[in-house]
């Protein structure tokens, strides 16, 4: 496997393929188990840590000729895990990786006898620091492994391990680690989807989901999760519900008990609606309002409210809004944690009513919104408008005109003022200091303020095709302020959600884009100006593209150098540019052939699907037809036959009036035929 180290240990052998790895054996280290395993981790001799280290650089490179050179490696390596002991191998930082390596792309022989060593030490691995992130993807691989190769014997250490750590919820309720692991298992029984951060996912070698979200529940699965919901809803709901660890977990198990119907949703509702009787009074001068619900203000408790309004019913909604929002939400608005309850409710107001009252409330304080910034209740109210239909009711945009100051005459400093957060005659006065020159006279520099809180605001109103009085602002941008914004890691989201908006019309778009032009040689090696000059690109036409191409090409060393240059050099194709315009445009074509091709096909598709739809409502007889449109609805690796184009009614129709005339045709002809015969050939 090209290893080359040299253990400087009698007892170890340096090996050099897969066939032939090493087994240590580590008398002098004798395994520890229980608590004070986590103690004595670092107890590894330097000799056993550079063959992990070695072997995690092996599984990481994946040379691999065949699957038999890696299951000999995998047995290899877990007899000698055998050997040190699973808990001092989990316990470290570095030996914990390898471990996960070897899970991320295991065979399910593999899976079993990690799971055999585990099992007994299930808990205190689960509760572990690094130990717990070995768990999570140990779990994820294990139902995963289930849906995809069932065995007898992987159902059966499912059993003994969800078991385990449901016998001991309480201990792992109080631990952050083995809380975050539980919430993990129940995710994954109830097959929603466990996201992976960035770190772990780079470490495991997998995409954004190892689990994806399925709706056909194992039985043997279904069965493990009605026992764990059981256990957790027996529980303290109403401690869990203010505890750092049980919040969290309480929002999970919410949505699993909806997911599957199950019969202790009611209890549980009423657990949490029953938390808003508890009120506190002290809120920063909104005196006028009376107490609030203290489980609105907490942060931890807030989290399972936003979770408790997503899947409440149209009637519960409506009875949460009227007893316990509808006469404080300015306060709740304002309030730094309770205001994200209010963006959740505004996400899902059931009727239009509900929200013409909520956004006649919250738009009259977007100014106090905007002192405090807190733009995410802005967005929501943009966003509740538009789904509603009240943007005539309610102009956004008009409205945050007053709230910045902005006279008619000014708006080209409108998207100056929403992106600094700044007043109309706060910008004026930071614009007139600097056309004052410095003490050594020079001119002082124009910068421009930009926020994040400004930038996600700008980011909501461009994704639904605000833009009004920003164009003239956004669009009559200087060189440097647009490679500032461009480069800047928080405004630069606004920059590229106006790119990449569906609903902006492409002019305007062109209009930035031809100023920004003369900066794109330096936005393209920087992080955050890769990206616009890529979305640039995407809303370009053919002129501007050659123009980019142009002055990037004039670059070409420097930009194929840099890590951020060199993936826009390969996305925007610069190669064919650089060997001919006409092979580049010839090539720009074909791709906009195939994307048009393939919305067609999709078209077409879904335009199939409807008329078949339709015959199969009118025509009741054809049963073997619908038999054979379920078959392949529900399996997508079909046969030869079943490949063929279906035809439709219409198409028969047509077909068999085309029969029908050519065969009185042929009538026809072989009459004529007759009659030349007995007449002597006269007409």
């Amino acid at each position: 496997c090209g290893i080359n180290a040299e253990y400087g240990n009698e007892e170890m052998e340096a090996f050099s393929s897969a066939s032939a790895a090493v087994v240590m054996t580590t008398d002098q280290v004798p395994e520890v188990s229980g608590s004070g395993a986590r103690d004595s981790a670092c107890d590894l001799p330097k000799s056993v840590l550079d063959y992990y280290i070695n072997i995690e650089k092996v599984l990481e490179r994946e040379e691999f000729d065949n699957d038999t050179e890696r299951g000999l490696l995998e047995e290899k390596l877990l007899e000698q895990i055998k050997c040190d002991g699973i808990t001092r191998i989990l316990y470290h930082w570095d030996c914990s990786r390898v471990v996960e390596r070897l899970l991320a792309n295991c065979s399910s022989s593999a899976l079993l006898e990690v799971g055999a060593l585990i099992l007994p030490h299930i808990v205190e691995v689960a509760c572990h620091n690094f130990a717990s992130h070995v768990l999570e993807l140990f779990i994820m691989k294990l139902v995963r492994e289930i849906y995809t190769n069932e065995t007898s014997e992987l159902v059966t250490l499912a059993e003994q391990v969800f078991r385990k750590l449901c016998l001991d919820v309480s201990e792992l309720i109080s631990n952050p680690h083995g809380s975050y692991t539980l919430r993990i298992a129940l995710q994954v029984l109830g097959g929603i989807r466990v996201e992976v951060d960035k770190r772990k996912r780079k470490r495991w070698d997998i995409g954004q989901n190892i689990f994806y979200e399925t709706s056909n529940t194992h039985s043997t699965l279904k069965r493990i999760l009605h026992k764990f919901t059981k256990r957790l809803v027996k529980m303290d709901v109403g401690s869990l519900l203010w505890s750092e660890q049980g919040a969290p977990l309480l929002s999970v198990l919410l949505t699993l008990l909806h997911r599957t119907n199950n019969k202790s949703l009611p209890n549980l509702k009423s657990v949490i609606s029953s938390s808003f009787d508890k009120k506190v009074t002290e809120y920063k001068g909104f005196d006028e309002f009376g107490p609030l619900p203290a489980v609105l203000l907490d942060n931890k408790a807030s989290f399972v409210v936003q979770s408790y309004i997503k899947i409440c019913s149209k009637e519960e909604l409506e009875d949460l809004y009227s007893q316990q929002y509808k006469t404080i939400i300015v306060p709740l608005s304002l309030h730094p944690v309770a205001n994200y309850t209010v963006q959740t409710l505004l996400e899902h107001i059931p009727s239009r009513n509900m929200a013409q009252e909520m956004c006649s409330k919250i738009v009259p304080i977007f100014e106090d919104l905007m002192a405090e910034s807190i733009t995410g209740v802005i967005i929501s109210v943009t966003k509740c408008c538009h789904h509603h239909g009240l943007t005539s009711d309610f102009n956004i945009l008009k409205v945050l005109q007053d709230v910045f100051h902005i006279p008619d005459d000014q708006l080209h400093l409108f998207f100056r003022c929403v992106m600094s957060l700044t007043t109309h005659d706060v910008l004026l006065e930071k614009l007139e200091s600097y056309k004052k020159p410095t003490q050594s006279g020079k001119p002082r520099r124009d910068r421009f303020e930009a926020t994040l809180a400004g930038s996600l605001l700008l980011q909501g109103l461009f994704q639904l095709g605000l833009v009004g009085g920003l164009e003239e602002g956004l669009c009559g941008l200087s060189e440097d302020h647009i490679h500032y914004l461009s480069t800047n890691p928080q405004s630069s989201h606004a920059i590229q959600a106006f790119l990449s908006s569906l609903t902006i019309p492409v002019t305007l778009k062109h209009r930035f884009i031809k100023t920004a032009v003369f900066v794109v040689d330096k936005l393209v090696t920087t992080p955050s100006g890769s990206r616009i000059v890529e979305a640039m690109w995407q809303a370009a036409d053919s002129q501007i593209k050659t123009s980019i191409a142009q002055i990037l090409i004039s670059k070409e060393q420097a930009i194929r150098d840099n890590t951020y240059g060199s993936i826009v050099w390969r996305n925007c194709n610069l190669k064919a540019f650089k060997q001919g315009v006409s092979t580049w445009e010839e090539s720009e074509r074909k791709k906009k052939k195939n994307v048009e091709s393939f919305e067609s096909i999709i078209n077409d598709k879904s335009t199939d699907e409807k008329e078949n739809i339709v015959d199969h409502t009118l025509d009741h007889s054809t049963e073997n037809n619908e038999i054979e449109v379920k078959s392949d609805a529900v399996n997508p690796v079909v046969s030869k036959k079943a490949k063929k184009k279906k035809r439709s009614i219409n198409e028969e129709s047509i077909d068999s009036t085309k029969k029908l005339k050519k065969s009185k045709k042929n009538k026809e002809v072989k009459e004529s035929k007759k009659k030349k015969n007995k007449g002597g050939g006269s007409d």
